[in-house]
This record gives C-alpha cells, sequence and structure tokens, in this order.
C-alpha cells in the first residue's frame, strides 16, 4: 500500500516556517489541485503524476523516500 506523507510534511514546513500553511498554500506554491492534494493524503494507493511528486518534492525540499511511505498490507493491521 502506498501512503503519501503529505499531512506530516505540511506540519514540519509549518513548523519551520513559523506560520500555519494549508493545501491552499501548497496548491498556490505548486499548481496541483488541493482536493487532489486532500485525496493523496487520505487514499492510500491513490495514483499521481510523476511530474507532481517532483513538484512536492521541491515544495517541501524532500526526496520521494520522505513523500511516499509504503507498507504491506498486513503491517496496517498488526498491532502495534
Amino acid at each position: 500500500m502506498v501512503v503519501y506523507n503529505i499531512k506530516s510534511l505540511l506540519r514540519k514546513k509549518s513548523f519551520i516556517e513559523n506560520k500555519k500553511l494549508t493545501y491552499k498554500d501548497i496548491e498556490l506554491a505548486t499548481g496541483i489541485n488541493s482536493v487532489q492534494l486532500s485525496r493523496l493524503n487520505s487514499t492510500p494507493n491513490y495514483s499521481i503524476q510523476g511530474l507532481h511528486i517532483e513538484k512536492l518534492c521541491r515544495y517541501f525540499q524532500c526526496t520521494p523516500n520522505d513523500l511516499i511511505s509504503i507498507y504491506n498490507e498486513i503491517e496496517k493491521y498488526s498491532p502495534k
């Protein structure tokens, strides 16, 4: 299962810049629709273009490994 870490990266960037950032801020900076950003954050295995991955990595100043996490389906249900 592919999961995008947009919410956690947004919190981190907000903390570093000392201001509250939203999906709208990402949309203005990258051109990626805020509705699509919300879907990326809430829908596992949601598919996006490679260009959007690049734009998000540039916005958050991160690598694709920071943006994307991959989990086995079994890990989703295992107790922590």
